[in-house]
């Protein structure tokens, strides 16, 4: 074999060396794309089913505190009551379906949190749903708000406590790097 015949076996080895070189890196790179492409589609599913639910729950709760404000009004209007329990009713089923897609994203932290969020909501409506029926049946107001009311304004304080844990922790999801970033709670305690 003469050297013009090795230089050019030579040649066409190291051209099918880098061609496979190529491909693997090719490949490579593809891989790390398509599991980039995968985390980012993970990250953007997440961020709306808890955006959908952190939504739902406070628009229900935004209507129970109308609600409560309607019964705590010095100017009692019935009508305007059965508005607002028509309102917070509807809500529940945006709140579930919320709840259901959080519960499918993850992580568990996260899903507990929603469920415990959509429970206190929930136990604030019914009290709520309870007052109404009682005042309908002719219980007296005034009298109810004096025995009763501090138990709803604690139920509105676990409320907002329990939603605010719930996109405390959709955060930490979401954004890991944002772990020492004070909570609202935490904002308004140093007040």
């Amino acid at each position: 074999m003469d050297s013009t015949t090795l230089l050019g076996l030579v040649g066409i080895g190291g051209t099918l060396f880098g061609a496979v070189v190529g491909a693997a890196g090719a490949l490579g790179s593809a891989r790390i794309t398509s599991k980039a492409q995968v985390r980012t589609e993970e990250q953007k599913a997440r961020r709306q089913a808890y955006s959908a639910c952190a939504t739902a729950l406070l628009a229900r709760r935004d209507a129970m505190t109308a609600l409560l404000d309607v019964f705590k009004s010095d100017e009692f209007d019935e009508a305007a009551v059965q508005s607002r329990l028509r309102e917070v009713d509807e809500q529940r089923d945006a709140v579930a379906r919320a709840v259901g897609a959080v519960a499918v994203e993850g992580p568990y932290q996260v899903v507990h949190a929603a469920e415990w969020a959509a429970k206190a909501v929930e136990q604030l409506s019914c009290r709520l749903r309870d007052w109404n029926t009682d005042v309908a049946g002719g219980r007296d107001r005034n009298g109810l708000l004096q025995s009763q009311l501090r138990y709803a304004l604690q139920d509105l304080l676990d409320v907002e406590r329990m939603v605010d844990g719930f996109t405390e922790g959709c955060r930490r999801v979401l954004r890991p790097s944002e772990q020492d970033r004070p909570t609202r709670w935490g904002l308004v305690r140093r007040r």
